[in-house]
């Protein structure tokens, strides 16, 4: 595994744990924690698409990314759907009495449960096809210079 693709997947374990601390709020109907957890991994995964969107996806369409199974509209839809179910959460969150109603916390659940599975998905598609391919492209100097320009830095 790519140091890049290291770093990445190591970001995308982060984010699935952000989560976690969000839904486990939500199981305690704290309904202002887990505004707060959500708020935290929001702008943890908009850095992250970010990076990905203006220094990696390029590179990747410039190494012929564009010709694969796994092209860059494909993850640019993916990231816009992300951003799509996270504002439906903090949407869904504002209305929330405290503590919540059952029913609206079942059925954010039941919708984050959906969120889960296109994350899953982006993952598995990113581990197994952009960062691989990525890695094959990249010398270990452009590898460095990539890793040095993201705005989420590896610990």
């Amino acid at each position: 595994m790519s140091r890049l693709q290291d770093h990445m997947m190591g970001l995308h374990r982060e984010l699935d744990e952000r989560l976690f601390v969000h839904q486990q709020a939500l199981l305690d109907r704290d309904v202002a924690a887990a505004a707060r957890a959500l708020a935290h991994c929001r702008e943890l995964l908009a850095l992250h698409m970010a990076d990905e969107e203006e220094f990696v996806l390029p590179r990747y369409a410039l190494g012929g990314g564009d010709a694969t199974d796994a092209p860059v509209r494909l993850f640019l839809g993916e990231h816009q759907r992300v951003r799509e179910f996270l504002d439906r959460f903090a949407v869904a969150l504002a209305a929330m009495s405290s503590p919540p109603d059952d029913r609206r916390l079942l059925e954010l659940l039941d919708l984050q449960a959906t969120f889960k599975n296109l994350l899953l998905h982006h993952d598995l598609r990113e581990r197994n096809a952009l960062y691989p391919r990525l890695a094959a492209m990249l010398t270990a100097q452009d590898e460095t210079a990539l890793l040095g320009r993201l705005r989420v830095q590896p610990s």
